[in-house]
């Protein structure tokens, strides 16, 4: 798959690099896999089709180490690799013969006429499809890979040979002209369309024990297909384009579902729908009944498009249901403990059982949903490509400028990548913030999201994307480093890069007696560290702006680079935003914290929320750049001027190329009378950047420290103190870096800002940097 794209873990909101990874830690357990498509999308196609490739060599591989294991003993059907059910959407299930017949012809020798016989058996298949049939429609042809591959799959008669384990096809749906006849008005009542379907085998006939699973208990005499509001929700938002997602007060603002006419409209709209999943979780459950009942330890996966199955919504609540109803009314105790079995184990996220058979009859389910990557989840965030669209005409970008851009962030650094993904609403909202909207969906839009670029044209140099594969995408290099020309524009893309990373492991433990030396040093008390108590490690500052701004009971408190939250929480608690709940006035004191980083920004509200803070009334979190804090402000819903009695920053300022700029920005969010208490560390002496060396730009980003203090006086602060931090870059004792990390492999270690990160930057080591650099904090007043 030699375009860009992302598998994206909605439980971590992390990704997996590959599909074999994916399949070999995540899926080759699962009994169920559902996987929501947009049909004839030649890129989700591609990934399917190595999904099924990799399944069944992982399933013929474990089957093979089973077999070793019990060499000694009676070999039994369930030692055999399983067969993977593929059901689909685009077959119905009458459709079945012709499917059967598909894979089931011989396959001529020698292997030169294989193919010939291929491209004949796929031919005769979509003759019938289209002539014989002729109901369904779906466009056979971007799917040939994977149906061939699926033929192929049966032609060894052990199943278990080097290309994996069978593969064996399903029709899925109920078809399509049978279920239009659904709402037709020559149906008197529908019992009669209900029973002509069950005697087809497309829904459970009356006296199977699935049956009861059909209807709505209060709609068995209007024959009203049993559903969930949240799933009527999902299918009415599809259809209107409402976001679900933000919260509503007024569930009558979707959709206008207080209009008789509009009402009657969708709920026959979404009895179609729920048809057509019935039909398919009735298949599958039935399926899964008859392959356990005999003993067979097989897979399943369920192909169709995502409005089926998004949120484990249709046809998984079908399966369910069917199974729940069979568990529990079925006469034959086996039966009913073999649904019992199924159903306990749909219910669950995919496991490795310490009981081998179970483990390997598979044990969960999982959903893989598929997502387009729009432009516009970079065009409007990411620095160089709203650079870009500035400088050019109409703010258009010119289409291979685009493809630069984000190819080279996908080779470069694909969490960050990740991080802008997941930051998009449209991604955001349904596979992290299900349960926040209207519908209060349970689960995710899917376990895994498949994020592509759908740029056809957009095709990446194989050699390319193995070079950077090999050479590994996030190469452990100065984050500030680049080599470019243009340094303010590059230090900020690359500042973002670097503190985003921070943030995402940032929930892992780090090293607490080393962060509480440091912020002992620096003058924290030991109250503000009990306070601070099991966010210490996530300390990121280079002073303490605390002993400067004196903040006040009552204030309100704006921190600049607020990072991963620590110095935002102390602030909450000396102005007492930290005892004020959301009814107090607007007058009470609040806590901002502005970050350029949204994985810090995410991690730092996610910690308030458990620390029992009010958010977002008493202290919130925002992305944004202190050279554009009025914007940041603004989306914010905040006022841009005269808000905060004081404004605190740790760090920060170090990296911001335009000081001039931020400290305006300061000064007009500050109200009359306002302070604040810049942290930063500057070059004593600029000259000292001896120009034969490459510095780091993270050096070369510092403020000159005599030029501070006429900078603020000018843009109007008053009573202007440049204070020495007493914070030494050297000489510092420290406790071991030991940190605690939870898991053993090195992509679960902390990512650092400061350290080595690379030979090129080994000279400053050797110079006194106490005498180079100084960490002072600006101290001013607004009049």
């Amino acid at each position: 798959m030699n375009f860009v794209h992302r598998i994206l873990k909605s439980s971590s909101a992390s990704s997996s690099p590959t599909v074999q990874k994916l399949v070999q830690s995540e899926l080759q357990h699962a009994k169920l896999i559902y996987f929501g498509e947009f049909h004839g999308e030649s890129r989700i196609i591609s990934f399917q089709t190595q999904l099924v490739k990799e399944l069944t060599k992982c399933y013929a591989s474990v089957a093979a180490a089973s077999a070793n294991n019990n060499s000694g003993s009676e070999r039994t059907d369930g030692d055999d690799a399983p067969t993977l059910h593929l059901i689909m959407e685009h077959f119905s299930q009458d459709m079945q013969p012709i499917l059967d017949r598909y894979q089931h012809t011989s396959q001529p020798e020698p292997k030169e006429q294989q193919d010939e016989e291929e491209n004949k058996a796929f031919e005769e298949l979509m003759t019938s499809y289209n002539e014989q049939y002729g109901t369904e429609g779906h466009n056979l042809h971007p799917y040939r890979e994977l149906l061939q591959f699926c033929r192929q799959s049966t032609s060894n008669e052990s199943g278990s040979g080097s290309q994996g384990c069978k593969v064996k096809l399903h029709g899925g749906f109920i078809p399509r002209n049978q279920a239009a006849r659904l709402n037709k008005e020559e149906y008197a009542t529908k019992q009669e369309f209900f029973q002509e379907m069950s005697s087809k085998g497309y829904l459970p006939k009356e006296d199977e024990p699935m049956h009861h699973a059909l209807f709505e208990k209060t709609g068995v005499e209007s024959q009203m297909l049993r559903g969930s509001r949240e799933h009527q929700l999902l299918i009415q938002s599809l259809m209107s384009g409402v976001d679900i997602y933000s919260p509503i007060e007024n569930e009558e603002d979707i959709g206008g579902a207080n209009e008789n006419e509009k009402e009657s409209r969708i709920s026959r709209l979404y009895q179609a729908q729920l048809l057509k999943d019935h039909a398919m979780g009735y298949k599958i459950a039935s399926l899964m009944m008859e392959h356990a009942i005999a003993g067979k330890a097989d897979k399943y996966m369920v192909i169709t498009g995502l409005g089926h199955l998004k949120h484990y919504t249709g046809v998984p609540d079908c399966v369910h249901g069917y199974l729940r109803q069979e568990a529990l009314l079925n006469s034959n105790v086996q039966h009913r403990n073999v649904a019992l079995d199924l159903l306990l184990s749909l219910t669950r996220p995919p496991i490795k059982s310490s009981v081998q058979r179970p483990s390997f009859s598979g044990i969960g389910s999982t959903l893989i949903g598929c997502q387009m990557m729009y432009e516009v989840y970079l065009e409007e965030t990411y620095p160089p490509m709203v650079e870009a669209a500035a400088k050019a005409e109409d703010n258009e970008m010119e289409e291979d400028v685009k493809r630069k851009l984000l190819n080279d962030l996908y080779l470069r650094n694909p969490d960050l990548l990740d991080q802008y993904i997941l930051n998009a609403e449209a991604v955001r909202g349904p596979l992290l913030q299900y349960s926040d909207g209207l519908a209060g969906f349970q689960r995710p839009c899917a376990d895994f999201l498949f994020v592509y670029d759908e740029d056809d044209e957009n095709e990446i140099d194989k050699a390319v994307l193995e070079e950077a594969e090999l050479s590994g995408n996030n190469t452990q290099k100065c984050p500030f480093h680049h080599g470019k020309a243009n340094e303010n524009d590059d230090a900020k893309a690359e500042t973002i890069e670097a503190y985003e990373r921070v943030g995402q492991t940032a929930g892992l433990r780090g090293n607490a007696a080393r962060a509480k030396a440091i912020m002992t040093y620096l003058g924290y008390t030991d109250s503000d560290l009990e306070y601070v108590a099991a966010d210490i490690f996530n300390f990121q500052g280079v002073a303490n702006p605390h002993t400067v701004a004196n903040i006040q009971r009552g204030e309100c408190v704006l921190d600049i680079g607020s990072g991963l939250g620590i110095d935002s929480f102390l602030a909450a608690r000396n102005c007492g935003a930290d005892v004020c709940n959301k009814d107090d006035v607007s007058e009470a004191p609040f806590v901002v914290g502005v970050d350029i980083a949204q994985s810090e920004v995410n991690h730092a509200m996610a910690r308030a929320i458990d620390r029992g803070l009010v958010v977002p009334d008493r202290i919130r979190f925002i992305r944004g750049d202190v050279e554009k804090l009025n914007d940041a402000l603004a989306k914010a819903n905040l006022a841009t001027d005269n808000l905060f009695d004081v404004c605190v920053s740790n760090g920060a300022f170090c990296l911001v190329p335009d000081k001039q700029k931020a400290f305006e920005n300061v000064f007009k969010a500050l109200r009359p009378g306002g302070r604040m208490a810049i942290s930063t560390t500057t070059v004593s002496d600029p000259k000292q950047l001896d120009p034969s060396f490459e510095w780091p730009v993270c050096v070369k980003m510092f403020a000159n420290l005599d030029e501070l203090q006429a900078m603020c006086e000018g843009i109007g602060f008053k009573n202007v103190q440049i204070l020495d931090a007493e914070s030494p870059l050297e000489g510092m004792e420290l406790p071991a870096d030991d940190e605690v990390v939870d898991g053993s492999d090195s992509s679960d270690k902390r990512f650092k800002i400061h350290g080595k990160y690379s030979d090129q930057y080994e000279f400053p080591q050797n110079m006194d940097m106490d005498e180079l650099c100084k960490v002072v904090t600006v101290y001013g007043e607004k009049p």
